[in-house]
Order: structure tokens, then sequence, then C-alpha cells
């Protein structure tokens, strides 16, 4: 899946200018129940700005002007013009991105290079919750034969009217075997367990849905 189609348009953004005052944004982020807003110079993206960062910047100065401290305009508190990504990158690189950089948010770009809105953690991480079906049951089974015992799982489930909603595969380390967790979607699926345990399946460990 493409990032583009969980982006928060530009058209809808609230923003904040260069221009404006440390003084206005803190009172923009606070109006609108905000952490931080992006920034616009000449209608072109320029970064992101936080209230605790101007708040961080006023107590490190030690500014005794409270009042001149707050006029000074929004491009004093961003030293760098943020990296924006592109809209037809895979919620994966996107993902990534956010766990190395650590930012709330990812300005996007199209192929032309024309700011197109944002990216947010909120939106990013719900999709992937839905992808990989993380509010579905799960079944834990381990074996040393993937390929065969995948088979048998499957056409198991499929004959219990239950559906596969995401496979994981990983190596334990441990002579050969391999942890197959399984998400799936279905009535009585505790009978399904039953029926995996009974055909000498090896499960290890079953938690319903959320």
């Amino acid at each position: 899946m493409l990032i583009k189609s969980l982006i928060t348009p530009a058209n809808i953004l609230i923003k904040l200018s260069t221009e404006d005052t440390a003084e206005k944004a803190i009172e923009i982020i606070e109006n609108n129940g905000f952490l931080s807003l992006p920034v616009f110079k000449d209608n072109n993206f320029f970064g992101f700005l936080s209230k605790q960062f101007i708040y961080d910047q006023f107590f490190k100065s030690g500014s005794p002007g409270v009042n001149s401290f707050f006029q000074k305009p929004v491009s004093d508190f961003i030293t760098s013009p943020q990296e924006t990504v592109k809209d037809n990158i895979h919620v994966e690189e996107a993902a990534e991105i956010f766990f190395k950089s650590k930012v709330r948010f990812l300005p996007v770009v199209d192929s032309n290079d024309k700011f197109v809105g944002i990216l947010t953690q909120k939106a990013l991480f719900e999709v992937i919750l839905k992808i990989f079906g993380l509010q579905d049951a799960k079944i834990v089974i381990l074996s040393s034969d993937f390929s065969g015992v995948i088979a048998k799982i499957a056409e198991i489930i499929h004959k219990q009217g239950a559906n596969i909603t995401n496979i994981v595969q990983m190596d334990t380390g441990v002579m050969g075997i391999q942890e197959i967790s399984i998400r799936l979607e279905g009535k009585n699926l505790e009978k399904l367990v039953d029926k995996l345990k009974s055909s000498n399946i090896n499960v290890r460990e079953f938690i319903p849905a959320k």
C-alpha cells in the first residue's frame, strides 16, 4: 500500500507562516489542540514547529524579556527545513522513517516535488493494524516443516470456515523449529484450535480476537 491514500491533504491543513510570531504560533497550536503544526514560507512547506520547542528555546536563552522573546518570528525557531517523502512510497518505508527519525509527521510531495500534505503516525499505524490483522485472533504454532504444515493448517482452517488475515514465520533458533503466527477471523475458533491439535499440529498458544 502506498502512503498517498493516507495523507492529510495540504488544503485542509492548519498552517503556520515563517513570518508569524512565536506568540501567534503557540496560540494557533493551543486553540486547535495540536502539539505541533507545519510551517510554510511563500506557500512552500518549510518545516514543523512545536509549542514545546518554543518554550525550550525560551528557557535556554535566559532572556529576561518574555514579551520580546515571543515576538520573534517562527523562522527563528526552524534551523533547517525538514526532508520530504514521496507520495508513492510504501507504508513499510514510512514506518521505518518514523522509527529512525522520531518525528510525528512526514511532509509528503508528489512526483513534481509539490507539497501535497502530511502523513501522521496515527494514520500510518491505524492502517498497519488493519493490514496485519492485529485485532484478530492469533494462533501460534511450532513446526520444523513450514511448507508441509502450512498447507495442512490452511486446509483445516478453510474447512472450519475461518479466514487467514496474516501469517508471520520466525526461526526460533532451536533445532530448526519455526514459529508460525497466524492471524485469523471466524466463529468458534476454539473448536478450530482443538481440530488443529487433534491433527497433530503443535499449537503453542491461542489468543482470542480483541
